[in-house]
């Protein structure tokens, strides 16, 4: 008979073997081509949920380099990406330089991505509420013949 103290021991080496082997699978869970199915828009008790697809949606491939290529209208954009480890948050860098992008993993399984992005008040005022959660589900693989997507405002002419 295994005594309180070694009972105890025990549950916690197998919790805390469970959430390391849960921090690598949501890493493997999360390789691989996605596509936004919809998107819901809250702005303070205003919200909108878009299931057509819109103009900004894309297709997203995150690689085991740590690379996303983000890809719409047949170019695509590369982003350096780090999913925290023990964690909810999902981190971009553009390639092209700009700011880092956060999120939040709501939900990521072998086959629904969801995530939370936390935005910025159009208006000025106190207790501003502003987000927007995209749902993901997984997609095709990518064309090769996409063209790198070159921001028009840093062209040299």
């Amino acid at each position: 008979m295994i005594g309180p103290i070694r009972a105890i021991g025990l549950m916690v080496l197998w919790w805390s073997i469970q959430s390391c082997s849960h921090g690598s699978n949501q890493e493997a869970d999360l390789l691989g081509v996605w596509k936004v199915d919809s998107t819901f828009t809250y702005y303070n008790g205003f919200s909108y949920m878009q299931r057509d697809e819109g103009s900004d949606w894309a297709i997203y491939d995150y690689n085991s380099n740590g690379v996303l290529r983000e890809i719409k209208h047949g170019s695509f954009l590369n982003y350096r990406y780090h999913l925290a480890e023990k964690s909810d948050t999902l981190l971009l860098e553009s390639t092209q330089g700009g700011q880092n992008t956060k999120f939040v993993v709501l939900e990521l399984t072998k086959d629904r991505l969801v995530l939370k992005k936390d935005k910025n008040p159009i208006f000025e005022g106190k207790d501003q509420h502003r987000y927007e959660i995209r749902y993901f589900s997984r997609s095709k693989d990518v064309q090769d013949s996409l063209i790198p997507f070159r921001d028009p405002r840093k062209i040299d002419r």
